[in-house]
């Protein structure tokens, strides 16, 4: 597949295609194309794409960036995937590194961000945006939110470890909550690894009320396949001091997979 056949074409081309409304994207679109522009915090511009398959929110395939005429081609890293509305697409070949993120629906990627390292280029970082089009022509069915998680669920966050040097990338780093798994139960009672309380349910969302973690809130939505799950969003679960309710950063409390 040729992604670069000129913008005004490709313009041209999804344009016709494109449906009155964005369709959102959920964990089984399936296949799809995406195609669009680039440009990093140095001036370079390019064009990337992507032919992807989304299944249990995660996506395989190939992408390409194509930036200050360098080209880079290569498969999608296991660390790309779809949540709460968001795409991250990252491949690497070699010392070549690309990651392309930001909010997406069945149409088109918005407000994206790029980072990444290309020898040649450097370190870089940027904004992106694109086209997206479904092979089956609309999205799948949109998992419900606001549903309260059965299983016992494991609970993590991701550490952000390096990055803070000129010339380096980040990397994140998965950490266990401090909540270590979390059940909760149909009679507003809690139970994490070491804990257990009560709480309530505020619409879609529910509110421990006693324990180790009173006060947090938690955002009743479906993981990355579409199953039930709790996200305790940092900046909503913090202590008067300032300090965490529950972990540093964004706490998912998910069914564990094969679970």
């Amino acid at each position: 597949m040729h992604f670069y056949a000129g913008g005004a074409t490709a313009a041209f081309l999804f344009a016709l295609a494109a449906p009155a409304a964005a369709a959102p994207l959920h964990p089984n679109s399936g296949a799809m194309v995406m195609q669009g522009t680039a440009a990093d915090n140095d001036g370079n511009t390019g064009e990337w794409g992507a032919e992807v398959a989304l299944k249990d929110g995660t996506f395989t395939g190939t992408a390409t960036i194509r930036i200050a005429g360098v080209e880079m081609k290569a498969p999608l890293t296991r660390a790309s995937y779809l949540e709460n509305g968001r795409c991250v697409l990252k491949w690497e070949e070699g010392r070549s590194r690309m990651e392309i993120a930001g909010p997406c629906t069945g149409e088109a990627l918005t407000g994206g961000v790029l980072s990444g390292f290309i020898p040649g280029i450097g370190s870089m970082t940027g904004k992106a945006e694109g086209q997206i089009r479904l092979a089956g022509g609309a999205a799948a069915k949109a998992p419900v939110t606001g549903v309260l998680p059965t299983a016992r669920l494991t609970c993590a966050w991701m550490e952000r470890v390096g990055g803070n040097v000129a010339g380096s990338l980040p990397n994140y780093e998965l950490r266990f909550s401090n909540m270590g798994t979390l059940t909760l139960g149909a009679d507003g009672t809690y139970r994490t690894t070491s804990s257990q309380g009560r709480y309530v349910r505020e619409a879609g969302r529910i509110r421990l009320t006693s324990g180790q973690f009173a006060g947090a809130v938690g955002r009743l939505q479906p993981d990355k396949s579409g199953r039930p799950g709790v996200f305790f969003e940092r900046d909503e679960n913090k202590r008067p001091n300032g300090v965490h309710i529950v972990d540093p950063q964004r706490t998912s409390c998910t069914v564990a997979r094969g679970g």
